[in-house]
């Protein structure tokens, strides 16, 4: 199943509180843009490049992030996108951050 990247899945989208990244340096960097980018008026935020977003890896092509804690357990099958687009059946079951889209 294709996960659209779209607003509504970013806002029911767990990547930003998973414990897989959330010590992760480089999505720290990202969620700290983001922050800055919600701040701003809609027009800028609706231009933002999916690649500097830190979710929705599920739909997005296989992205390089440093300091994954990948010992730590995946919060995929929690998620609402997941959950919606049957993604339990499909590969990788989780941990999208690392391995992108099936």
């Amino acid at each position: 199943m294709e996960v659209e990247f779209n607003l509504e899945n970013l806002n029911e989208c767990l990547c930003d509180c998973c414990p897989v990244q959330n010590r992760s340096r480089c999505a720290l960097d990202k969620m700290k843009i983001m922050q800055e980018i919600a701040q701003e008026d809609l027009d800028s935020r609706m231009m933002i490049e999916e690649e500097r977003i830190p979710a929705l890896y599920c739909a997005k092509e296989k992205e390089v992030l440093n300091g994954l804690e990948t010992n730590q357990e995946c919060q995929c099958d929690k998620c609402l996108v997941w959950k919606e687009n049957n993604l339990f059946s499909g590969e990788p079951p989780g941990y999208f951050c690392r391995e992108g889209k099936g």
